[in-house]
C-alpha cells in the first residue's frame, strides 16, 4: 500500500467546474494503479478551486511516469442525462509521492462526457525519446488518437486543408471560443449593427449623396487614428505612407527596371521628379518603388444590392525623396495593359481624376489585404500550422506551450497566392530583403517587425527549426496583429479604403467630377456592413493574452522560466522604445506595440 497526495486546479472560466466523477490512476517504472478516485462529501472541483486529495495505491509503481485522468458522469453508467457531457477545465494536477517531492502535471484542457486523458509531468523530459517502454506506447497512442480526433480535407482546390467539421458547434471545446469572448463578441456586434439601423443607414442601398454625408459613418466609434486617416486622406504623401505602416505594408518593393507593362516616362513625372531628373537616374540611385496588384487582374467580381462590382489590377510607382523626405506617387496605371483605354494618371492630373485613381489603388488594397495578407496568410496558414501541432505533437511539447470581390473572388485570389507562396515570404528577415526595402526610411512596421522578431537558416539543424518555430509564431501573433489591428483605422473613412467599387474603372482623363467620384463608390448599406465587420474584427472581444504573456504554467522548470522572463524583458524594451519613436510621429504607429499584440490569432 502507497498513500499519494493529489492537489487539483480547476480553471476559472464560466462553466469550468464539474459535478462529474474525476479519478487519477498513477503509471510508473513498476506498474499502473487502478483508477483512483478524488472524493470528498459535498461537490468537488469547483470552478477556480484548488482542492487536496489523498489517494490510496494497491501496490508501489515504482517512479511515476504519467498520471491519467478519468472522467465519468456522475452515476449514471453510460453517458446519457442532463449531466452526462458536463464539462470540466482542469488547470494541473500535483503528485507527492510517499517519498520525494511533489510532481506537478500542466493540463490546462477541458474534458467533455466520458474519457481519459494522460497526462506527462512538466519538469520531465520534453523529448519523446525516451527509451522507457510506457513512454514509448504512450506516444504512439497520444498521436494515433490526435490524428483520429483532428482529420483533415481540402476545403476548395487550392486552399489550405482544414479541419473535417461541418459547424463550428462540433469543435473540441479546446479549439473553440471560450463562452467569454463568444459572449463579447455578439453583444459588440448586435450594438454596431443597432447603431447602424436607428441612423438609417443600414437598409439604404442607394449610394451616399456627399462626402459631407459619410462624416456620419465616420462618427461611428472614430479613433485619434481614425480622425488623422479622415485629415489627410487625400495627401499623395500619406497615400504612399499607407503602404509602409498601413493595414498591408508588404507589398511594397524597390523597382530595379520599369515593368514593360507600365510605360511611364521622364516628362510624365518630371512635375514631381523636377526638371531635367530621369527615371532612369532615380532606378540607379534606389529612389523607386512599385506596389503591383497584378493577382487581381481578371478576378470575378460581387454583386450587390443587385448590382454587378468592379476591380482593378492597378500598378503604382512611387519615389522616395532626398534626404529621407516623404514617399510620395509618381504614376497609378488601373490595369496590367497599357493603351489608350488605360491611361497612366499622375499627381499634376485633375484633383478628382488623380483622387479616383488613387482611391482606385486603395480598393485593390483592400482585396488583396483581406483575401491574401490577412485572410490566407494570418489565418489559414495559421490554422495549418495549428492543425499540425495539434496532430503530430504531444501535449508537454515546448511548442505547444507558446503558443468587393466577394468570396467567389476571394477563392480565386487564394488559389492563385498558394501557387506562388514561398516558405522565405513568411519569414521577415528574407521577406524585407527580397522586397529591397532595407533602408527606405519611416518603415515602421519593419523596424518594429524585426525587433520582435529576434533570432539568429533546411531543417537540417537546431538553428533552422528556431528559424521555422520563430516564422509560425511571428505570423500568429504579431504579423496578425500587425495587419488586423488598423482595419477599423483605416476604413472608417471608407474613401481611404472603399470595400467595393460601383462603377468601372475609369478609361480616359478628365471625365471626374465629386458626383462621379462619389457614384463609384460603394452603397450606404454596403459601407455600413464593411465598417461594422471590420470594427468588431479589429479589436479583441475580451480575454487578452499580450505577446509573451503565459497564464497557464505549462513550464515548471527552472531554464524556460528565465527564457520567458528575458524574452517579456526584451519586450518591455522594445515597447518603451517604441512609445518614444511615437511621440515624436504625427501618426504613431501602433499596430506592433509588444503589449497591444496577442499571443495567437484570436480574432
Amino acid at each position: 500500500m502507497a498513500e499519494y497526495g493529489v492537489r487539483v486546479s480547476t480553471g476559472e472560466a464560466i462553466g469550468a467546474g464539474t459535478w462529474n466523477r474525476i479519478a487519477v490512476s498513477i503509471v510508473g517504472t513498476l506498474g499502473e494503479t487502478p483508477p483512483l478516485p478524488l472524493d470528498h462529501f459535498g461537490k468537488e472541483l469547483s470552478k477556480g478551486a484548488v482542492e487536496a486529495f489523498r489517494v490510496a495505491s494497491p501496490q508501489d509503481v515504482g517512479r511515476v511516469l504519467l498520471l491519467r485522468l478519468h472522467k465519468a458522469p456522475l452515476l449514471l453508467p453510460s453517458p446519457v442525462g442532463p449531466l452526462a457531457r458536463d464539462a470540466w477545465f482542469c488547470n494541473w494536477l500535483q503528485l507527492t509521492p510517499p517519498q520525494g517531492a511533489p510532481l506537478r502535471f500542466p493540463c490546462y484542457q477541458w474534458m467533455e462526457g466520458s474519457g481519459i486523458l494522460t497526462l506527462r509531468e512538466g519538469a520531465g523530459k520534453v523529448s519523446w525519446a525516451d527509451d522507457h517502454p510506457v513512454l514509448q506506447q504512450q506516444r504512439r497512442e497520444e498521436l494515433q488518437a490526435r490524428q483520429d480526433s483532428y482529420q483533415w480535407k481540402t476545403y476548395r482546390p487550392g486552399w489550405p486543408r482544414c479541419l473535417d467539421e461541418k459547424t463550428v458547434k462540433d469543435l473540441d471545446l479546446n479549439i473553440k471560443y471560450s463562452v467569454t469572448k463568444n459572449v463579447h463578441f455578439y453583444l459588440k456586434a448586435g450594438s454596431g449593427f443597432t447603431e447602424m439601423t436607428l441612423k438609417g443607414l443600414l437598409c439604404r442601398k442607394g449610394p451616399w449623396k456627399s462626402l459631407h454625408e459619410m462624416k456620419r459613418m465616420f462618427n461611428f466609434h472614430k479613433s485619434p487614428a481614425a480622425e488623422y486617416v479622415y485629415e489627410h486622406w487625400q495627401e499623395d504623401a500619406f497615400f504612399a505612407s499607407q503602404f509602409l505602416n498601413g493595414l498591408n505594408p508588404v507589398l511594397i518593393r524597390r523597382c530595379h527596371s520599369l515593368p514593360e507593362n507600365f510605360p511611364v516616362t521622364d516628362d510624365m513625372v518630371a512635375p514631381v521628379l523636377g526638371p531635367g531628373a530621369s527615371l532612369q537616374a532615380e532606378l540607379e540611385r534606389g529612389s523607386l518603388f512599385l506596389v503591383d496588384h497584378a493577382i487581381l487582374s481578371g478576378v470575378r467580381t460581387n454583386v450587390i444590392n443587385g448590382k454587378p462590382q468592379f476591380s482593378a489590377a492597378p500598378m503604382t510607382l512611387l519615389y522616395q525623396t532626398l534626404g529621407g523626405g516623404p514617399l510620395l506617387p509618381l504614376a497609378i496605371q488601373l490595369s496590367q495593359t497599357p493603351g489608350p483605354t488605360s491611361p497612366i494618371f499622375l499627381p499634376s492630373d485633375n484633383k478628382w481624376d488623380w483622387l479616383l485613381a488613387k482611391t482606385w489603388v486603395r480598393n485593390s488594397e483592400f482585396s488583396v489585404h483581406e483575401a491574401l495578407t490577412h485572410l490566407l496568410q494570418a489565418h489559414l496558414l495559421s490554422e495549418v500550422f495549428t492543425m499540425a501541432t495539434l496532430r503530430q505533437l504531444p501535449h508537454c511539447h515546448p511548442l505547444f506551450k507558446s503558443t468587393g470581390i466577394g468570396l467567389g473572388g476571394f477563392s480565386e485570389l487564394i488559389q492563385r497566392r498558394m501557387e506562388e507562396l514561398s516558405y522565405t515570404a513568411l519569414c521577415l528577415p528574407e521577406d524585407i530583403r527580397a522586397r529591397g526595402v532595407e533602408d527606405i526610411p519611416g518603415y515602421y512596421y519593419r523596424d518594429d517587425g524585426l525587433q520582435i522578431w529576434g533570432v539568429p537558416s533546411s531543417l537540417d539543424t537546431r538553428e533552422s527549426l528556431v528559424h521555422y518555430a520563430t516564422m509560425v509564431i511571428f505570423n500568429c501573433s504579431a504579423k496578425h496583429y500587425a495587419v488586423s489591428a488598423g482595419q477599423f483605422d483605416s476604413s472608417i473613412w471608407m474613401p481611404n479604403l472603399p470595400p467595393t467599387m460601383q462603377l468601372p474603372p475609369p478609361t480616359s482623363k478628365g471625365q471626374t467630377e465629386p458626383e462621379g467620384f462619389i457614384a463609384a463608390l460603394p452603397a450606404v448599406n454596403a459601407t455600413c456592413d464593411i465598417i461594422v465587420t471590420l470594427w468588431l474584427l479589429s479589436k479583441e472581444p475580451g480575454d487578452r493574452r499580450p505577446l509573451g504573456t503565459y497564464p497557464e504554467e505549462h513550464f515548471i522548470e527552472e531554464a524556460p522560466r528565465r527564457s520567458i522572463a528575458a524574452f517579456q524583458s526584451r519586450l518591455a524594451q522594445i515597447s518603451k522604445d517604441i512609445q518614444k519613436r511615437n511621440k515624436e510621429l504625427a501618426l504613431p504607429y501602433t499596430y506592433l506595440d509588444p503589449p497591444l499584440i496577442e499571443n495567437s490569432v484570436s480574432i
